[in-house]
């Protein structure tokens, strides 16, 4: 045998301590995570060219965004009868011309199924009562958990068009005298006076904006915006006798300003 035909093993020069060791068993583990699946495609499959640091950074925001929309609020599993549904924080307001899709969502977490719901088969109830109790329940959890469920939200988790999850809204509230904390109720979407008056008229009475967003389900914001552009409008229709004037100084519609000149106490 010719010695010099042997390949020879090279020598293992790794170091073989506990810590050393330890390490090399964590970076195996942690190397088998999403995070490092996801950079692998950007370096080598997505033809990122932007360097290794950005390309982490970009991948834990991403990461952490999926996260915040599927994760609860507080890290504990779903209990059954839950889900997650995206809503629209409280302080999202929408602006013309905004789309959905340019929104930004909250992941919140809504009893479909309650125990509740459950103890009440015992007695048979009108399906409306059943949808009624739903809705209450899914616009306060929403709304606790810091964002607003549509009427298009409900309507969807109904099983149900707008209009009738509108209907529902309208009725609990005619039967109850409550508002529901729905996205149209607490940020105005929707041409009605029925916010209006009745935030205005609580402040005509002299009650103080904490009190009135107790009363009316609205967002201290939503409730100082009434009271600013009506202020608007009082001390402009002493002045101005053409409501077009009055819109364009104030920025508000000419619908608008009508409805605030509608609630003008009249002097007697």
């Amino acid at each position: 045998m010719n010695i010099n035909n042997l390949k020879f093993i090279s020598r293992d020069t790794r170091n073989y301590s506990k810590n050393s060791m330890a390490q090399r068993r964590y970076q195996r583990i942690k190397a088998k995570s999403l995070k490092t699946i996801i950079l692998e495609r950007f370096l080598n499959q997505y033809g990122y060219d932007k360097g290794i640091v950005t390309a982490q950074a970009i991948v834990e925001d991403l990461l952490n965004t999926i996260e915040r929309f599927y994760r609860y609020h507080d890290n504990s599993f779903l209990k059954p009868g839950q889900m997650v549904w995206h809503a629209v924080p409280i302080d999202e307001y929408p602006q013309k011309a905004k789309s959905m899709a340019q929104t930004k969502l909250k992941a919140v977490v809504l009893d479909i199924i309650s125990e509740q719901d459950i103890e009440d088969m015992k007695q048979p109830l009108h399906h409306r009562e059943i949808r009624m109790k739903k809705v209450e329940r899914w616009t306060q959890q929403a709304y606790e958990q810091g964002a607003l469920l549509s009427q298009l939200d409900l309507a969807v988790l109904l099983g149900v068009n707008e209009f009738t999850a509108g209907n529902y809204v309208r009725e609990y509230y005619s039967l109850y005298g409550r508002a529901l904390p729905t996205r149209g109720k607490i940020q105005d979407i929707g041409s009605g006076q029925t916010h209006k008056k009745e935030i205005i008229s609580l402040y005509l009475k002299g009650y103080l904006v904490p009190t009135i967003c107790l009363k009316t389900n609205h967002s201290k914001e939503a409730v100082e915006r009434y009271i600013r552009d009506f202020e608007a409008v009082r001390i402009l229709n002493d002045k101005f006798d053409d409501i077009n004037t009055i819109s364009l100084i104030t920025r508000l519609s000419i619908a608008v300003v009508q409805q605030y000149i509608q609630l003008i106490p009249q002097e007697a």
